[in-house]
């Protein structure tokens, strides 16, 4: 059975979909494993990243775009997933970034862990805290099917600003476990966004990236 992770938050450029690129780029290239990234997002950017490394998909993970604006949505939804954890290990959803519709929604509903790339601005924090107070009652739902349901939030784009100190408040929130390893706000790191590529060599111990992978395999895939 595939492990269906969401990249989610209601707040626009945290970084999620970069996050979600570079992570399946890593898992692709470390790992024996098969990886399909669902773009839920009407933005559709790793779908277009996709399609512009042209001659290289053929190295690339698998990526498709889902479009929730189509007739019986939901349904169509469900037969998409079904049909991709017969064929893959690892399932990322891009969810769309507005907790308004339907699309978060059912893309966190089937989820086995949601990962929540925060940033340390005032509004991002408020938009986090909205989105984390929605993630209980779909808990409540899958544990009562006897399914788990992890939420890791990821300090993203990190700098030495002082608004740092007070994610420490967001923890907890939702049910959302910190990872320790956070990622800083470099410039390689829009430079490295790749379907194909990984974004660094994975025997370089201390870069952040690497630590960063290392916690993500240990609390989310393994």
């Amino acid at each position: 059975m595939a492990k269906v992770i969401s990249f989610a938050t209601q707040k626009g450029g945290v970084g999620k979909s970069t996050l979600l690129m570079l992570t399946a780029s890593a898992i692709h290239n470390r790992t024996n494993k098969k990886v399909l990234v669902i773009d839920c997002d009407p933005q559709k950017s790793v779908k277009d990243i996709y399609a512009t490394e042209g001659a290289d998909k053929e190295q690339s993970y698998d990526v498709i775009a889902f479009n929730w604006k189509q007739a019986r949505s939901e349904e169509n939804f469900d037969k998409t997933l079904a049909l991709a954890e017969k064929k893959y290990d690892v399932i990322f959803l891009d969810v769309p970034g507005r907790i308004e519709g339907k699309e978060i929604y059912f893309s966190v509903l089937v989820s086995d862990i949601v990962v929540v790339p925060v940033v340390a601005s005032v509004l991002d924090m408020r938009a986090t805290i909205r989105f984390l107070k929605t993630l209980p009652m779909i808990k409540e739902m899958k544990e009562k099917q006897g399914y788990k349901f992890d939420v890791y939030g990821i300090v993203n784009k990190k700098d030495q600003t002082v608004e740092h100190q007070k994610l420490k408040e967001l923890s907890g929130i939702g049910g959302m476990e910190f990872f320790y390893s956070p990622i800083s706000n470099l410039v390689r790191y829009k430079r490295g966004i790749s379907t194909v590529y990984d974004i660094t060599d994975p025997g370089l111990k201390d870069d952040e990236f690497n630590q960063y992978f290392d916690e993500f395999c240990t609390k989310c895939l393994f």
